[in-house]
C-alpha cells in the first residue's frame, strides 16, 4: 500500500570550495594579495585567473636559486573550480598585509540549495614576473 502523505523532495547539494592561500612550494610560508582579478559575486570558470600574489622569499627553498636574497616572486593563480566567488571582506588586496599559507580568503559557491559540502579549492599557479 502506497502512503500518499509521503512527500519526496529532491535534494541538491550546496558545494562550497574554500579559497585558501595555497602552499606553492614545500617551503612556502606566506603571501600577500596584490590583486584580485575578479570581484566578489562574479561567476568564474575553470582555468580563469583570479589572483596575483606576492610570495615570501622561501617560495624558492634554495637561496642560490633566487634572483636576490629578499626576492619575493609574484604568482598568478587560476581557479580549477566553477561557481560564484565570494571574497572575505576583512582580507584586502594590495594592503601590504602578509597572510600565512592555508588562510581562507574566500570561497567559490557552485549552487544554493539545502545540503552543504565544504572542501578546499583546486588551483594552478604560474610565475608572474617579467623576463630579464
Amino acid at each position: 500500500n502506497n502512503n500518499n502523505n509521503t512527500m519526496i523532495r529532491p535534494s541538491t547539494l550546496l558545494l562550497r570550495k574554500l579559497i585558501t592561500l595555497p602552499p606553492l612550494s614545500p617551503t612556502h610560508t606566506s603571501s600577500r594579495i596584490l590583486r584580485r582579478l575578479v570581484p566578489t559575486s562574479s561567476h568564474v570558470i575553470e582555468y580563469q585567473p583570479i589572483l596575483i600574489l606576492q610570495c615570501s622569499p622561501d617560495l624558492i627553498a634554495d637561496p642560490a636559486m633566487r634572483k636576490s636574497d629578499g626576492h619575493e616572486p609574484r604568482m598568478l593563480l587560476e581557479s580549477l573550480e566553477e561557481g560564484k566567488v565570494v571574497w572575505r571582506e576583512d582580507v584586502g588586496e594590495d594592503d601590504g598585509q602578509w597572510y600565512d599559507v592555508g588562510m581562507v580568503i574566500g570561497e567559490i559557491v557552485e549552487d544554493d540549495e539545502e545540503e552543504e559540502s565544504v572542501e578546499e579549492w583546486t588551483w594552478q599557479a604560474y610565475l608572474d614576473e617579467p623576463d630579464e
